[in-house]
């Protein structure tokens, strides 16, 4: 059990990387879909054919299922780099909003759909593994469900020290052999000489493929979603993303998977065209150097080298995905190179974080374009670009500008909305009017200034000067002198307001339509081109889609194909199921909105998912372990005291916990933030580990044969954790999804005394 999880949740991870650079970002969710879809697969299979994997014989069964499991780990990674899922452009697109608009033209349905079946494979061994193990030795099912959720922890534990060797393709080959290694073990205990031999081989083959991805990548990258391959001169695989360099005729582009296009500034002459964008220049005309900078999402460098034409030399160029020490590793000669001039300094961290643990104020703090879709943050929903322009963004923006400093940021069409969250974070720190505080300006692009202190007319009239001067095709729309009640009111008083809780520019209505729209369109009842927001909630109900059609075959297979009698009346068969299902989705619900909360007190997502999964799942391990060592009489009051204890646990970890880290530990180091989250969520993590393993054990021997589908239904539910809980945040916050989620725990508790109940006469 130990192998097969800390082999298959390795996968899962390297697969979400995967999905980065050969699907889109929206299909960041698909890969915990698939895993858990998978799980339910095999253990549905093992309802069906439950002669497959017998009560004799039974490791020895394991030890080729494990090893099926490794080889198909490799086939899927193969395949996921090979077929031709996404269409390709020629070129990249240069503009970021470009790059966020082509991903449903460019999806082949028919390839997507035959990948998936490659993809399952591993995930559907796996969920056989588990499923006969939980029912043909129900009575160790503790250190069992203990052994799968540790083996979890390691997988997570070893992920982002792998990423920093091998490439996430190649990590592939390190699940293998890890699988390969569990069969061999079941093979040498149970005898069984050709399995030895063959998972020997396996094993030898996995080792000899991880040790030369070493020294390169063995399986390459061949149809990147959305531009060619054909002009990439450079790549780098990080836990946060895939930095590849295109060169070709227009320039060289550094490439985040493919949400992002950034411009590597290499001659003075692009430097200097880079001074006629207005959202890009204009502060830097605005306030004249010395002065300290911070440039957040700076990538891979255009607005630090504008910064750096104005006579700025006091820079943190901020980057979570470390371009800046790409474009220094690579052009240490060209003359513009922005991260090799004096003074620049690459910091690799959150915008939020950087600013929050930065000595002295800043002068000009600026952003102009965030477009990195963590794939580790989208699996788990826990990190979005918007978390930089929240209401709490600016108020620590504020916190850490001069008195004299200027904000600039700019989102296009969607600037009012940060706007918004500006204006709140003034008022909040004792702005009388908030909009004597905020100029916008709007034209071929669109930027917000934002001041500490009101604007005066002077400073005013120079901004006035300026566009007039250098940018002509640019306007003041919202003047702080010259006061238009209207557009104040429309841009500062009316709609959504970004916050930490809901870090989304759309309005609940706007959500909910984009997703009633969202299933119409993967429902084939509208088409046309689906708009740039809209495109996420497009991929939700596809996979809501997918995960209903799944749900009604895997579940309902059971329950109109068993060759077995289903145990107990019905009434109790619905009781142990609706359990089940609350673990399934409350576990995985939690995780989510907890990776969420703390992402910001970590201060990088990856780190963040990484500390909340090894925790939890370690934590978890211990509990169904200890769980499994109860005497027989003392279980039933434990599993309603353990899921009390979740209730009450989990409310103190929603509510009191993250606030009283921010106040008392946001300034201490990575290394300590991280531990202070490990050690705040054991607790709760043990807990959490022990209803699955003691509610199992609970049921009668005349019920065992419900243990499979019960196994199902906790991956299909955990499916449904992970869309309801993104839905639910976007809909209604993040608060409220962790409230959604103790409620599937409140449902287990309600149940759980029925269990004992199933299969008595």
């Amino acid at each position: 059990m130990f192998g097969l999880s800390a082999s298959l949740l390795l996968f899962e991870l390297a697969l979400t990387r995967v999905f980065g650079v050969v699907l889109f970002a929206s299909f960041a969710h698909l890969a915990l879909s698939l895993a858990m879809l998978g799980i339910s697969l095999g253990a549905v299979v093992q309802q069906l054919r439950p002669q497959w994997m017998p009560e004799d014989g039974l490791e020895r069964r394991l030890g080729w299922v494990s090893l099926a499991q490794g080889l198909a780990c490799a086939l899927g990674a193969v395949c996921a780099l090979h077929f031709p899922v996404v269409g390709q452009f020629a070129e990249p697109p240069g503009d970021f909003a470009e790059r966020s608009q082509v991903a449903w033209e460019l999806v082949s349905g028919p390839w997507l759909a035959a990948l998936m079946v490659p993809l399952t494979l591993p995930f559907a061994f796996a969920g056989l593994a588990f499923a006969a193990a939980f029912h043909r030795r129900r009575e160790r099912i503790g250190a069992l469900y203990g052994a799968d959720l540790i083996g979890g922890a390691v997988g997570a534990l070893a992920f982002i020290p792998l990423l920093e060797r091998l490439s996430a393709p190649d990590l592939a080959f390190v699940s293998m052999a890890i699988a390969s290694a569990s069969a061999l073990g079941l093979f040498v205990a149970t005898s069984t000489r050709p399995g030895v031999w063959v998972s020997g081989v396996s094993l030898l083959a996995a080792l000899g493929l991880s040790v030369a991805a070493t020294r390169g990548d063995v399986l390459k990258v061949v149809y990147a979603a959305g531009y060619s391959e054909e002009n990439v001169t450079w790549v780098r695989w990080t836990p946060l993303t895939r930095i590849a360099i295109h060169e070709d005729a227009r320039g060289t582009y550094a490439l985040l998977d493919n949400t992002s296009a950034s411009q590597v500034v290499r001659t003075l002459d692009e430097r200097e065209r880079l001074t006629r964008e207005v959202n890009r220049a204009l502060v830097y005309r605005l306030k004249s150097p010395p002065g300290k900078v911070a440039i957040l999402a700076a990538s891979a460098g255009p607005e630090v080298a504008v910064a750096q034409r104005y006579g700025f030399t006091d820079i943190d160029a901020i980057d979570i995905a470390a371009i800046g020490d790409a474009v220094y590793e690579l052009f240490p000669d060209d003359r513009a190179n922005p991260y090799r001039q004096e003074g620049t300094r690459r910091v690799v961290a959150d915008g939020r974080s950087a600013i929050l643990h930065a000595t002295g104020q800043y002068d000009i703090i600026q952003m102009v374009h965030a477009n990195l879709h963590s794939s580790a943050g989208l699996m788990s929903n826990a990190w979005s670009p918007s978390l930089l322009e929240s209401k709490e963004a600016f108020g620590t923006y504020l916190d850490h500008l001069s008195p004299d400093g200027i904000l600039s940021f700019g989102r296009g069409a969607r600037t009012k909305e940060i706007a918004r969250a500006a204006a709140e974070a003034l008022r909040e720190r004792g702005a009388t009017r908030a909009s004597d505080h905020i100029l916008l300006i709007k034209g071929e692009a669109t930027v917000m200034l934002v001041r500490k202190s009101p604007w005066t007319v002077e400073q005013r009239d120079a901004v006035r000067s300026m566009l007039a001067e250098h940018y002509p095709k640019q306007a003041i729309w919202l003047d702080p002198i010259d006061r238009n009640r209207g557009r104040i009111r429309e841009t500062l008083a009316e709609g959504v307001i970004i916050t930490d809780d809901r870090p989304y520019t759309e309005g609940r209505e706007e959500a909910w339509e984009a997703l009633k729209l969202g299933f119409k369109r993967a429902l084939g009842q509208e088409e046309g081109e689906v708009e740039p927001m809209a495109v996420v909630y497009h991929a939700l109900a596809v996979q809501a889609l997918m995960t209903l059609a799944f749900g009604f075959v895997l579940l309902g297979a059971p329950a109109v194909l068993s060759r077995e009698p289903l145990p107990g009346p019905r009434i109790d068969r619905a009781a142990t199921l609706l359990y089940v299902a609350g673990l399934g989705y409350g576990y995985l619900a939690i995780e989510i909105a907890l990776i969420h909360e703390l992402a910001l007190f970590v201060g990088h997502p990856t780190y963040a998912v990484t500390a909340v999964l090894l925790t939890m799942l370690l934590s978890s391990g211990v509990g169904s372990v200890l769980a499994g060592r109860l005497p027989e009489h003392r279980r039933a009051p434990a599993l309603q005291l353990a899921l009390i204890v979740i209730l009450i646990l989990g409310a103190v970890q929603a509510w009191v916990v993250p606030e009283l880290l921010h106040t008392t530990s946001l300034g201490r180091p990575l290394d300590e933030r991280v531990a202070l989250v490990a050690l705040a969520l054991t607790p709760l993590g043990l807990v959490m580990g022990v209803p699955w393993s003691l509610g199992m054990s609970l049921l009668r021997a005349e019920a065992a044969a419900i243990v499979p589908w019960a196994w199902a239904l906790n991956g299909w539910m955990s499916v449904v954790a992970g869309l309801g809980t993104v839905v639910a945040s976007r809909l209604v916050g993040y608060d409220l999804a962790f409230g959604i989620a103790l409620g599937a725990y409140a449902v287990s508790a309600i149940t759980a005394h029925r269990l004992p109940r199933l299969g008595a006469p």
